[in-house]
């Protein structure tokens, strides 16, 4: 396991690492409401109906019977 860092280490690995996500969240945010680019947002699909356990059997199964 790693030693533990000093308090001024921790506060540089914290800066190192938020910096570049606030970078990209301003810029996207700025894209959107200065440029007007639209959100993006995921296709989405038609839902399919619930299949029963039957529909997932074959049909010769003997499943469930031990006879």
């Amino acid at each position: 396991m790693a030693p533990k860092l000093p308090p001024q280490a921790r506060r540089l690995r914290t800066i190192i690492i938020t910096v570049p996500i606030m970078g990209a969240t301003a810029y996207v945010l700025y894209e959107r409401l200065v440029l007007g680019k639209p959100q993006r947002t995921l296709p989405r699909e038609t839902p399919q109906p619930l299949s029963k356990t039957n529909d997932l059997l074959p049909e010769n199964s003997n499943a469930g019977s031990e006879r």
